[in-house]
């Protein structure tokens, strides 16, 4: 599996800004300090979910020369899906 370095450096920083925050917005909801906004919040301010998609498409780009398009699909056919109810 091949992912450039810059991919790659991307990718992880990303991430690991995404852990890091995440854990700190659920403290402080969780905690009381600070009320669900502060997650959508930072989901818009910060452009979460194109940087997601950017990361998917990475990883699923890699995974593809090696598993096909196909199986890769099929991959994120059995992940977690929200839906409301």
């Amino acid at each position: 599996m091949t992912i450039g370095v810059n991919d790659a450096t991307d990718a992880f920083r990303d991430l690991n800004e995404f852990v890091v925050a995440l854990d700190r917005i659920g403290s402080r909801i969780g905690s009381g300090s600070q009320d669900s906004t502060l997650l959508l919040k930072y989901v818009v301010d910060r452009d979460v979910g194109r940087r997601l998609a950017r990361l998917r498409r990475v990883i699923g780009d890699a995974l593809e020369d090696i598993f096909g398009e196909e199986e890769v699909d099929r991959i994120g056919e059995e992940s977690y899906k929200f839906t409301e109810g």
